[in-house]
């Protein structure tokens, strides 16, 4: 790909963004809380995220985390800082639905540890980890947090009947929890309701780092599209709509980092078109930042006939919303009703190729549009949906349910 004026900026940028003194001086005396998934912190942002919102809030942090690759430090245990403690389960086990066979393990390992620790508060993402912390919580009376990041009974095509049983159970879990966080409104519709009194939606934005980053000396010189993610099949995430897409359209280029079974496919396509593509591998999270910043054209590009794609607008649309970029989305997605809603792109149907070749020419042409459609995501990060907002809202909840423990104690 041409690209001029790339170096990389050698600012050190902490990604989480400034946050007030007030926050940690409104939680009092620090409280044990134990983060809960099944996967390692490296691989995840936004658990990195909300693991250090509650450090800066004043919370001792413990996590719980299934090294499933084996690639972590051979110590069960490793303390990290005063605040943070991480315990890692070592064992190997495949991802996608395949876990499920692994799950028992997993829940003994948690229970075990829940049951034998210290801690004030448990928050379990998704439903792989809430099962132990939900019986857990009850046998020692504290509060647990149930996060949906990933619907479980929509990550494979279930029969309605299996489906319905399986929804069921979750919301048994879900009544069993003392608060639950989802990710995206849409959420509450793709279970039909969620039984709980006490329901916060954290989407899942970058931090702001927009004028921070000096991008000056970068300038494009084709009209460019950036991606980055996670490409297992199983996603389907309909990447090869866009390559086709743009296959045919004069200076236009698209970069793409990230890591999964699609891997090959996509470099694939990049033998395919070596002037028009560059397949990154896997970079830093700063770098994927800066790679946004840089780019005139982010998407939001998923099949709606998987549910979670539906009902959960992702990080790509918040993502290009802080960088103050236009945003393709495809109709019948969680992220197409909020592109329409904020005029912050243009909303497509990504089985059309004509059409997605044709919006992306629009935008190619109209530098005008690509500023107006740029300002209003700004406008709506700033307004609806920053990672300052975000953390205003896990930091409140937790407080909320300090409040309780205090009240509990007292009558104790």
């Amino acid at each position: 790909m041409k690209k001029e004026g790339g170096t990389e900026t050698r600012q050190i940028i902490k990604l989480w963004g400034h946050r007030n003194m007030d926050i940690r001086e409104s939680i009092g005396k620090a409280k044990r809380v134990v983060l809960i998934k099944t996967s390692i912190l490296d691989l995840d942002f936004r658990m990195t995220k909300e693991l250090d919102t509650l450090k800066h809030g004043g919370y001792a942090v413990t996590l719980l985390c299934w090294d499933r690759d084996c690639k972590a430090p051979s110590q069960k245990q490793k303390k990290v800082e005063e605040d943070y403690n991480e315990i890692r389960l070592r064992f190997k086990a495949p991802y996608g639905v395949k876990i499920l066979a692994f799950l028992p393990l997993w829940w003994c390992f948690v229970f075990f540890k829940l049951m034998v620790a210290r801690w004030d508060i448990a928050h379990a993402i998704n439903f792989d980890s809430i099962v132990p912390a939900a019986i857990a919580g009850k046998l020692r009376r504290k509060p647990v947090i149930y996060e949906i990041e990933d619907t479980y009974e929509d990550m494979v095509g279930l029969p309605k009947p299996i489906r319905y049983l399986c929804v069921q159970v979750d919301k048994l879990f879900i009544r069993l929890s003392s608060a639950v966080v989802i990710i995206d409104e849409g959420q509450i519709e793709e279970l039909c309701g969620i039984p709980n009194h006490r329901i916060v939606t954290v989407y899942d934005p970058p931090a702001d780092i927009f004028g921070k980053v000096d991008i000056s000396s970068h300038k494009n010189l084709a009209f460019t599209l950036f991606y980055d993610g996670i490409f297992f099949k199983r996603r389907r995430l309909m990447l090869d709509k866009i390559f086709a897409a743009i296959k045919s359209i004069e200076d236009v280029e698209i970069a793409i980092t990230g890591y999964g079974d699609q891997v090959e496919e996509i470099k694939e396509w990049c033998r395919k078109m070596p002037n028009k593509m560059e397949v990154l591998g896997w970079v830093s999270y700063d770098e994927v930042l800066r790679r946004s910043l840089e780019a005139d054209l982010l998407f939001a590009i998923r099949n709606p006939a998987v549910y979670t794609h539906r009902y959960n607008c992702g990080s790509k649309l918040l993502k290009a919303m802080m960088c103050g970029k236009p945003v393709l989305a495809n109709r019948g997605t969680s992220a197409a009703d909020k592109v329409a809603k904020e005029n912050c792109g243009l909303v497509i149907d990504a089985n059309n190729i004509e059409e997605i070749k044709n919006a992306i020419v629009k935008l190619k042409d109209d530098p005008e549009l690509c500023e107006e459609l740029g300002a209003n995501s700004r406008k709506a990060y700033e307004e609806r949906y920053s990672f300052e907002i975000m953390e205003r809202r896990l930091i409140t909840l937790y407080q909320e349910l300090n409040d309780e423990i205090g009240q509990e104690n007292k009558k104790a």
